[in-house]
């Protein structure tokens, strides 16, 4: 039985941001785009929250295992989602040093609390004690850097410090003195009444009678926040005078004047920083390794620097690497300019490439070299100029991929759509358009490209070359990224590919995927039921890359990609076991289970005769359905089983017989889903057959009123505007509304159509750019019946073989017989059919009369195009 929780295990936090909560990523599949958060205040003690690549603010960048992040819960139908997910990190300028006491410990979650003379409660996590291992007891003294994030105040590099015993620098000058009047703490009450002048002259005097490290941090962090860069560094030169071996004042120091652009200067403070680092093995290494490095990298005043930031950051890197806080301490932005520091070092269009995304309006996100680094670079890009990008349909991040080496290949070319296949299905780039950079464009291979262009029978991106001598003569690289997108993108025809479609191709819908997000919440069967052609495959793929992107586990088989001499069950059972072994492969609590069917046999072929298959993939998905239900995680993951062309495995009225088997596969799936919500069918198929049907073959059918059942309808008007502009935009032809609602009509929204018809029109008018217009669609709309024809005859001819009642009904409609409802209903299968026809919106009921919504089909109907069919 499943318990809802009424109230948390634990305690609500007092004084933080109610909205963010803090907490580590627990593992994140770059593959698929999603991950698991562990909370710092979990609501049940094992809780583990879902992100996805959508719930990242910036959602090009990388998580990673260990990476600390700040958050908030979104509650959606069945569950709760961290949305606005980004980096817990320090802010550079934030290095006031504030000194306080550990007011609270949560040891089992790992944070505390501390307070100051500002603020009474100020949260921070374990990660960031100098010596995690080593947890101060509640009453410690401790210094810290104090920061607002959105959850709140936060505490960072928290230290414990010891105020009753003195130290002494190396020099023998004291650290610490208490004088019997604290100058300190009276600057620093001056300081938050806003007395700045009176605070200013209790720091002087505590520097000439009682100088310590945090009195000189905290009077020059003052004089920063007053913009008075110069007075803070008098005030360090002066600390420096009396602690010139610290670490910390030498850090703060150098970084001031780096910010105030004097490198030479800055860079000196962090070299002897770290010399002593080194000396004392103190493990302060990484600061300064980071800070030098960033220096380099801001100053960038030729090849020089760059070799210097690039060597730095690797150090660090390792530095990081070796200390608690793991690679995943490394700033992810510092990672980023590292490599493309690589990448520049690299080759001269690694630079040529990275001064065009600067210069062309994008922002790089990712960079990588390749495994082989004299071979090229990958960039991640974001676009900055929205409206040159939108006039071509691009949307979302670009792959841009640089090569080093002069030629080309096919191997080239596969791996860039292996590449966009990976990330595109996690959302890390569009899909449909990459830039390519190389050093000239051979014939053969423009030859290959634009033959890609034109490749209807599969979905591969449209790859945009762009030469070396392009961006070397173009006086703006804006320029050069116009003329290469015109050329090669307003090639394209994207309304003219016949394949299922998800992700930025897939449009409209929103009502059916928002019933079948309802039945996988509610663990209940789906039948979705519509027209050929109608979208029914594309609607189950975008649903299964939106279950894979919220942690669900989504099998979709095509039943029409059973090969011709299967005809039982067991081929089936074979197959779903072993999309179910490979879907949870990489899933946190599965990677040490071991598959019966599907880790046992990679081949069909290699399954014994009498293996008992069905009872091998119970096994499976009853131990897989078992460690679901005993998951932390939150939302809880669903095992959903999409069957695609049902058809294929029943018996129809024609005499083909149904799959041996299929009586106790869809008894045994019934059972399942009975039993267990986690576990959610859903099969598309022509109409609703395999729901409402009592019997198959005189056999009492298992699913009979089993599957709710989902019409899958044509689009909607704004649908279908919607898809027919942005589709026009990227390939340069203008649709306006009107125009557009033009297409609408003709087509009655039926996707396939839609997309048939404008390719039509396009191939017609075959300049660039076009504007579309009412006249133009009209003038071919007797020779598009031609095209279409066939594909009207092939609905029609299916209706008869499979669904005659139907067939009659519209042919009555078109054909202009009594359309008044009590005529078309007056006997039982036509009442059947209507609803049927109804619920796929090729009919509609107006002032109590039928009519076809398709005028493209009604019209070629009228037109006695159906042959010899009734």
């Amino acid at each position: 039985m499943l318990i809802e929780l009424t109230t948390p295990m634990y305690p609500e936090v007092e004084n933080v941001n109610s909205n963010y909560q803090s907490g580590s990523v627990e593992q994140f599949d770059e593959r698929m785009g999603f991950g698991y958060i562990r909370p710092d205040e979990p609501e049940t003690e094992s809780e583990r929250l879902l992100v996805h690549r959508r719930s990242l603010r910036i959602p090009g960048l990388p998580l990673a295992q260990g990476d600390r992040v700040v958050f908030k819960r979104e509650v959606i139908p069945r569950g709760v989602l961290a949305a606005d997910v980004h980096f817990e990190e320090v802010d550079p300028s934030c290095d006031d040093t504030s000194r306080g006491t550990i007011i609270e410990l949560v040891l089992d979650r790992g944070f505390g609390f501390v307070s100051d003379s500002t603020d009474d409660r100020i949260f921070f996590h374990f990660s960031q004690l100098a010596t995690p291992d080593q947890v101060p007891p509640v009453g410690s003294a401790v210094s810290f850097q104090k920061q607002r994030t959105d959850r709140g105040m936060q505490a960072f590099r928290v230290e414990r410090i010891d105020i009753r015993t003195p130290t002494t620098s190396s020099e023998g000058i004291p650290q610490e003195v208490l004088p019997l009047e604290d100058y300190l703490a009276k600057a620093i009450l001056a300081r938050d009444s806003r007395r700045f002048d009176d605070a200013a002259k209790l720091y002087e005097k505590g520097l000439t009678h009682s100088p310590s490290v945090q009195l000189i941090t905290s009077y020059a962090s003052m004089e920063k926040n007053r913009n008075r860069r110069s007075d803070a560094m008098r005030v360090y030169e002066k600390g420096l005078r009396a602690f010139p071996n610290n670490m910390k004042l030498l850090e703060d120091a150098g970084l001031l004047a780096a910010s105030m652009g004097d490198f030479k200067i800055a860079l000196d403070l962090l070299g002897r920083g770290l010399e002593l680092s080194r000396q004392t093995a103190q493990g302060g290494d990484r600061i300064f390794l980071l800070a030098i490095a960033r220096i380099h990298a801001r100053r960038n005043s030729g090849r020089g620097d760059l070799e210097e930031a690039w060597k730095y950051y690797n150090l660090a890197k390792t530095a990081f690497a070796a200390s608690r806080h793991g690679k995943a301490g490394f700033p992810r932005d510092d990672l980023l300019t590292m490599d493309l520091a690589g990448i520049r070092l690299q080759h001269y269009r690694g630079g040529l490439a990275y001064e065009f995304i600067n210069k062309a309006g994008f922002k790089p996100v990712r960079a990588a070299l390749f495994e082989q680094k004299t071979v090229g670079a990958d960039f991640v890009v974001e676009p900055k100029n929205a409206d040159l990008l939108e006039g071509y349909g691009i949307s979302g991040n670009l792959l841009l991929r640089c090569l080093f080496k002069s030629d080309i290949s096919r191997s080239d070319i596969d791996s860039i759509d292996q590449v966009v296949r990976e990330w595109g299905n996690g959302g890390l780039v569009d899909e449909q358009v990459v830039l390519l950079l190389v050093a000239s464009l051979p014939e053969p291979v423009e030859r290959l490209l634009f033959q890609r262009l034109e490749d209807r029978k599969r979905t591969v991106p449209a790859i945009v070359p762009i030469t070396q001598s392009q961006i070397e003569t173009a006086e703006r690289a804006s320029d050069v990224l116009r003329e290469v997108l015109d050329r090669w993108l307003y090639r394209r025809d994207l309304f003219a590919q016949n394949f299922p479609v998800s992700g930025r191709r897939f449009f409209g819908r929103e009502r059916s995927l928002a019933e079948i997000r309802d039945a996988i919440a509610n663990g209940t069967a789906a039948g979705i039921f519509g027209l050929r052609k109608v979208g029914k495959t594309s609607l189950l793929k975008e649903i299964e890359r939106r279950a894979n992107e919220g942690g669900d586990i989504a099998i979709y088989i095509d039943l029409l990609r059973i090969p011709a001499d299967i005809t039982d069950t067991k081929w089936l059972y074979w197959k779903l076991g072993r999309e179910l072994a490979k879907k949870t492969a990489a899933r946190q609590g599965f990677k040490a289970v071991r598959w019966r069917l599907g880790d046992e046999f990679d081949d069909y072929l290699d399954v014994p005769d009498g293996y008992p298959v069905a009872t091998a993939f119970d096994s499976d998905l009853s131990r897989a359905l078992d460690l679901i239900r005993k998951s932390p995680l939150n939302p809880r993951p669903k095992i959903i089983i999409m069957l695609d062309e049902i058809e294929r495995l029943l018996p129809n009225s024609t005499g083909k017989e149904g799959f041996k088997g299929f009586f106790d596969f869809f008894s045994y799936i019934r059972g399942v889903a009975q039993e267990s919500s986690d576990f959610v069918p859903i099969v598309t198929g022509a109409n609703a057959a395999i729901a409402e049907a009592a019997q198959f073959s005189g056999k009492d059918n298992p699913v009979f009123n089993f599957f709710r059942e989902i019409y899958l309808p044509l689009l909607q008007s704004g649908e279908s505007i919607q898809m027919v502009q942005t589709l026009g935009k990227g390939m340069g032809v203008r649709f306006s509304p009107d125009v557009a609602h033009r297409v609408h009509a003709l087509t009655g929204g039926h996707p396939f159509f839609i997309r048939q018809l404008c390719s039509f029109l396009c191939s017609r008018y075959s300049e660039r750019p076009l504007t579309m217009t009412v006249q133009k669609i009209n003038v071919l709309v007797e020779a598009y019946l031609e095209i279409a024809g066939r594909d009207f005859g092939e609905i029609v001819e299916r209706f008869s073989r499979d669904y005659p009642e139907e067939l009659d009904v519209c042919l009555a409609i078109a054909q202009g017989e009594d359309t008044r409802l009590e005529n078309l209903t007056g006997r039982k299968p036509k009442t059947l059919s209507l609803r049927h026809l109804v619920g796929y919106q090729i009919v509609a009921i107006t002032d109590n009369r039928a009519s076809l919504t398709m005028e493209l089909m009604r019209r070629w109907l009228e037109d006695g195009r159906v042959g010899n069919v009734s």
